[in-house]
């Protein structure tokens, strides 16, 4: 993962196996607790390989010391609503030929579940998103750069700036009032997320 193409195959597949219960039909009915297990084991190691990636190397994003966090959660709140409007359009277009409603409405609580359960600091962002019709599955922010850990890099970093950011001031995502004005769907009503899970902490402001 010292590249940032290896960096992203990891992010994307790490995406790819929390969101897969929207994705496979046995989720919909009542999963077996093998299966949840073998889920919630894949996701457990994605995060481990993240938390080894963070012990031995930084991100630099716009010249920003960020944390792995920041790209992880943005990459999964864009990639789930690029699915969702990605779902509807595929929806609206079979409309005329079946009523495929259901099955829709199914798979956008499937992913809204997913990230109101163990995401709740993005979803206002997954909202902002899904709203303004967001189509992309692959990381939309500036070029980063990936660089080893070394105790003068660390003792730079808490000299010169703030320390790694865990949000980024030019495009925040864990801002919990967000327009979140999303595309209208029957008897269906989009929260706001405006709480942080107990595995975040909460992003610090940098002083101007």
């Amino acid at each position: 993962m010292s590249s940032v193409v290896e960096f992203f195959d990891i992010i994307l597949l790490g995406i790819f196996i929390i969101l897969s219960p929207a994705f496979d039909g046995r989720f919909y009915q009542k999963p077996s607790p093998a299966l949840v297990k073998e889920a919630e084991n894949a996701v457990s190691h994605f995060h481990s390989i993240l938390h080894i990636f963070s012990q031995r190397f930084i991100i630099l994003l716009d010249g920003e010391p960020v944390s792995h966090s920041y790209i992880v959660h943005r990459m999964l709140a864009e990639f789930a609503a690029a699915a969702v409007v990605f779902s509807q359009a595929i929806h609206l277009a079979q409309e005329r030929e079946n009523n495929d409603e259901i099955t829709f409405c199914l798979f956008i609580q499937q992913i809204e579940g997913i990230l109101k359960g163990s995401y709740p600091t993005i979803f206002s962002y997954y909202s902002n998103c899904f709203g303004h019709g967001h189509k992309h599955f692959i990381w939309t922010g500036p070029a980063l750069k990936i660089l080893l850990r070394t105790e003068a890099l660390n003792s730079l970093i808490s000299t010169t700036t703030m320390g790694e950011l865990l949000d980024l001031p030019s495009h925040p995502i864990y801002i919990p009032h967000l327009d979140t004005t999303t595309i209208p769907l029957p008897g269906k009503r989009h929260d706001r997320g405006d709480s942080f899970d107990s595995a975040d902490i909460q992003p610090r402001k940098r002083k101007r």
